[in-house]
């Protein structure tokens, strides 16, 4: 019982963490809530017994965070986080593989890996919609109500994101 409670109340903290993020229209911003997202995504996944979707909640985590300090950076700097994140996320999902679900996984990670450090404003968010949308077979797969919630708030907040900063 306890168990369950600490899995919603993550769930509700990295939910609203995430919607939050995609509200804000500072790129710098964003990266750094959704990075915190991303730890409490984690935490959530590994109570729910989800490895691979853990193990890549920490990924992106991490890969949002460092995406917001090569914001300002060189093409090289870039290149090189980029391309160390998308193998480590391909290592992850091997190593964590459970079939389909993990193929879904790991194309997310892959495409938000690109996304974080080579899109802004709405092309940023626009991505992060197709995001979501992968990442809701994981959720459904789980019964995770906190997780499908985020997701459908994320494409919500992202379509919203994308039309602000169309505007600006």
């Amino acid at each position: 019982m306890a168990n369950d409670i600490l899995i919603h109340i993550t769930g509700l903290c990295a939910l609203s963490l995430n919607v939050f993020a995609l509200l804000l229209t500072c790129e710098k911003s964003l990266r750094v809530h959704s990075g915190i997202a991303g730890f409490v995504w984690a935490l959530n996944n590994l109570l729910l017994g989800a490895h691979t979707a853990a193990a890549l909640s920490l990924v992106s985590a991490g890969r949002t965070a460092t995406s917001a300090v090569t914001l300002k950076t060189g093409d090289r700097g870039r290149l090189t986080a980029f391309a160390g994140f998308a193998a480590l996320a391909l290592l992850v999902s091997a190593v964590t593989w459970h079939g389909l679900p993990s193929v879904l996984l790991a194309l997310a990670s892959l495409l938000s890996t690109y996304a974080m450090f080579y899109m802004r404003g709405k092309r940023l968010r626009w991505t992060m919609l197709v995001v979501s949308g992968l990442w809701m077979h994981h959720a459904w797969s789980n019964d995770s109500w906190e997780q499908m919630a985020a997701n459908l708030a994320t494409a919500a907040a992202a379509l919203y994101g994308a039309w602000r900063a169309e505007r600006r």
